[in-house]
């Protein structure tokens, strides 16, 4: 039976972008272990740690998890640039929407943490695998969503993090 939860968006994730109401609803049962089909634009496995209910915590894994991520990454990056190239840039928003969540997952989670989009400008400059000038250039992107220099932007920091990915890995 599927339990349908009424959770509260927590300080901790509030942001236009991507929560317009104060509250949310999910399945929970989708939640209690890794399922790579979720879509994690508006961070459900956050929302349902940050309101105390039992579920998988990805960023306990974040290395194991990072690959998905950028794999889902080069099936929403064609679909933007599809977008873009048809000058349908009011369509790019949720895909967009969708890369920019997954980018701040797998940052947040490839450090051992799971996303805070309150002070995450203080938190992301301190990690220690992140693209230069991250801060500043998401700040861009998460200001203009759906512009064309915003999934440019996106793309390369996809780029960057990879490389990061990787030499992390190496590191350890």
């Amino acid at each position: 039976m599927t339990q349908l939860l009424s959770l509260r968006v927590p300080a901790e994730l509030k942001h236009p972008l991507f929560f317009s109401n104060e509250e949310t609803i999910l399945e929970k049962e989708d939640y209690n272990e890794w399922n790579c089909l979720i879509q994690l634009e508006n961070f459900p496995y956050e929302l349902l740690f940050y309101n105390k209910v039992e579920s998988y915590l990805p960023w306990k894994d974040g290395d194991g998890h990072v690959p998905e991520l950028l794999e889902k990454w080069k099936k929403i990056e064609a679909e933007c640039g599809l977008l873009f190239s048809e000058r349908k840039a009011g369509q790019a928003l949720e895909p967009m929407k969708q890369g920019i969540g997954l980018f701040l997952s797998a940052v947040y989670w490839m450090h051992g943490m799971p996303v805070v989009m309150s002070a995450w400008q203080g938190q992301i400059k301190d990690f220690t695998y992140i693209p230069v000038n991250l801060v500043e250039r998401l700040s861009f992107i998460l200001a203009r969503p759906a512009f064309f220099h915003s999934y440019r932007q996106l793309s390369e920091l996809f780029r960057e993090f990879e490389k990061q990915y990787v030499k992390s890995r190496i590191k350890k």
